[in-house]
């Protein structure tokens, strides 16, 4: 197998993420700033060679793949729902203030709650992180093997960025906050991952 290059990219700013509320499954679109750094990205990707481009299916991450193709010329984007973000059940929609006084944090402590997703594991119709992160690595294994082209391109969202630096890293509680399109370069040789 030769050495294969996967970019991971956090999908463009919904108004949701402007107002700290947690999205998870719930379907909400960019807004003109998501739209626009989606734009921005495409024009930074611009030149890189990638091949192909995947998607998650909720519409924040399928349109910021959508504009980054077109810009690159990439072609159609392929959407797969395993590359949606972990499902936060009756969290979703709250404030992340909202959420930190359900387990009874003082409301300074609500943004440790964004990164230091396994906090929320007890959480109600919360996914467990174990079983979100398999299917995250299941789609990134299958895609390494699959596809013929050296370079692709995955817009996802920000807990698929961490659930594969904490898969990577090791670092626990205390994960990278990735901003809206941020990306990391992930590199598979003989089956063997790491962040470039």
């Amino acid at each position: 197998m030769s050495t294969k290059e996967i970019l991971v990219a956090r999908h463009g700013e919904t108004q949701w993420n402007r107002m700290r509320k947690w999205q998870g499954f719930s379907d909400i679109p960019l807004n003109e700033t998501g739209q626009l750094q989606a734009r921005q990205l495409g024009i930074s990707l611009t030149g890189e060679g990638i091949g192909k481009i995947y998607s998650s299916d909720l519409q924040r991450a399928y349109t910021t793949a959508k504009i980054v193709s077109e810009i690159t010329q990439t072609g159609n984007v392929t959407t797969d729902s395993r590359l949606r973000e972990r499902g936060l059940g009756k969290f979703e929609g709250l404030l992340s203030v909202e959420v930190a006084r359900y387990f009874g944090m003082p409301d300074e402590q609500a943004r440790t709650l964004e990164t230091d997703e396994l906090i929320i594991e007890n959480g109600p119709d919360v996914e467990p992180w174990e079983s979100f992160t398999r299917r995250v690595w299941s789609f990134l294994e299958e895609v390494a093997l699959a596809t013929e082209h050296d370079k692709i391109l995955v817009v996802a969202h920000g807990g698929v960025l961490r659930t594969i630096s904490y898969t990577l890293t090791h670092e626990g509680l205390g994960l990278p906050e990735y901003s809206n399109t941020q990306f990391i370069r992930l590199k598979v040789d003989e089956k063997k991952w790491k962040i470039d």
